[in-house]
């Protein structure tokens, strides 16, 4: 709990450092001086333009699956009650457990994607911003900061849900010789948090890779545009393909690559819990 806390603070800080990054500048200046040699308004208000068409896209595409999403997950998790509770010889706790921390999983899978994008976008056009500055080390450092809310973020956020979520359980499994039903309900986390993380990565790229070619296609076989020309419309498109994409799909795997490690050792202790209940084996405590 203290870990996943530190982690979101770290990250708040890191977040808050970006954000110092302004697209429009004071009286004292700012980065955006540097794009023109002289803070021209027409160049900040076209990038400040295209930055707003690409959230706009990005947050549209996000609804659009989340709500594809949404239904799949419900429905999905009916099926995973009775599924679990008929494995268990109708153990309906034990089903509905694993249910919820099916659609808990998820939900937190589909958050992660949703700040994984934001943050990606927030800090596409810092960036350029920063890189107008003389040398590598300033725009260097505010990509890495925004991997690192990213990371931070995503993964305080995976540990302090499993650990509320295992407080919880614990209300109705509160002997240790119960442990292993706890152990094998909360596993439905981890296949909550795959299937949001598959979703992301078809549907994401998929998308990206239409928009990419139809830009390419469009663009400069047809009419000539250079590539990646913001005159392109499915360059935008394109765009918004990469944040929602990459953006999102790159934090759900780091997620559920995180998820599935923890369960896995979680299911080899409820073995070895077995075991040692099982044996009366007090030489398994150290593992």
């Amino acid at each position: 709990m203290v870990s996943g806390a530190v982690g979101l603070v770290w990250a708040l800080i890191q977040y808050s450092i970006i954000a110092k990054i302004t697209i429009r500048g004071g009286a004292n200046g700012s980065e955006s001086e540097g794009l023109t040699g002289g803070n021209d308004e027409e160049t900040l208000k076209r990038l400040e333009e295209i930055y707003t068409a690409i959230v706009e896209g990005a947050e549209s595409f996000l609804r659009a699956e989340y709500q594809v999403c949404l239904i799949f997950i419900l429905l999905f998790s009916v099926v995973i009650l009775v599924l679990v509770s008929w494995g268990t010889g109708w153990d309906a706790a034990r089903g509905f457990f694993t249910a919820i921390s099916f659609l808990l999983g998820a939900v937190t899978s589909m958050a992660s994607g949703y700040l994984g994008m934001k943050v990606a976008v927030f800090s596409n056009v810092r960036t350029t911003l920063a890189a107008q500055k003389s040398g590598w080390t300033y725009c260097f450092n505010t990509a890495f900061r925004a991997g690192a809310v990213m990371g931070f973020a995503l993964c305080g956020l995976g540990m302090i849900m499993l650990y509320l979520t295992m407080l919880a359980y614990r209300l109705h499994y509160p002997q240790a010789e119960d442990w292993i039903y706890l152990n094998e309900s909360i596993t439905g986390y981890g296949l909550g948090g795959s299937v949001i993380a598959m979703f992301g990565r078809v549907g994401g790229g998929i998308y990206t890779k239409a928009a990419d070619v139809g830009a390419d296609l469009v663009g400069k076989v047809v009419h000539g545009i250079p590539e990646d020309d913001p005159r392109n419309p499915a360059t935008i498109a394109d765009n918004v393909g990469d944040n929602v994409g990459d953006g999102k799909k790159d934090p759900r795997q780091y997620i559920m690559t995180c998820h599935f490690v923890t369960f896995l050792l979680l299911i080899l202790n409820s073995q070895i819990l077995l075991f040692q209940f099982e044996n009366d084996s007090s030489c398994w405590y150290g593992i």
